[in-house]
């Protein structure tokens, strides 16, 4: 799952959504979500805007496979993006950027994050070491 507080760019997008959702779990070829929180009036709530600010990239590795596989997220320069790791194997997240970011795992791991921001306008690929995957492509724009 991947969530993304912006404004309400990102609350418009999240119902459009909603719309066309289900309470099913998603499978490894899903779109990834766009969730918002809003106040009574529609708007999205300060606290909610503050609390989440960022993209949260939600990661499984399970039975020798890896959740999301490939999928493209944009993000903005200096957009603090975060993965949450939950594993059943050790492993190693690369994430291919100047400078790179690396997260080691522990076979049982739940949530286990990495937080950071890009500098640099371009494509940064996030790998499974071991999986020899390509977990997520970040578009960094401007």
């Amino acid at each position: 799952m991947i969530t993304r507080i912006a404004g309400t760019a990102a609350l418009v997008l999240a119902l459009a959504l909603a719309g066309c959702g289900s309470d099913e779990p998603h499978d490894a070829g899903s779109t990834p979500s766009v969730t918002a929180s809003a106040d009574a009036s529609g708007s999205p709530s300060a606290e909610s805007t503050e609390a989440a600010a960022g993209v949260t990239v939600d990661v499984t590795i399970a039975d020798g496979k890896v959740t999301p596989r490939g999928e493209r997220i944009e993000v903005t320069v200096g957009e603090r993006v975060t993965l949450r790791v939950t594993t059943d194997a050790a492993d190693e997240i690369h994430v291919h950027s100047d400078p790179e970011h690396e997260l080691e795992v522990a076979a049982g791991d739940r949530g286990k994050e990495l937080s950071f921001a890009l500098d640099t306008p371009g494509q940064v690929a996030v790998e499974s070491h071991h999986l020899d995957a390509t977990i997520v492509q970040l578009v960094v724009r401007p």
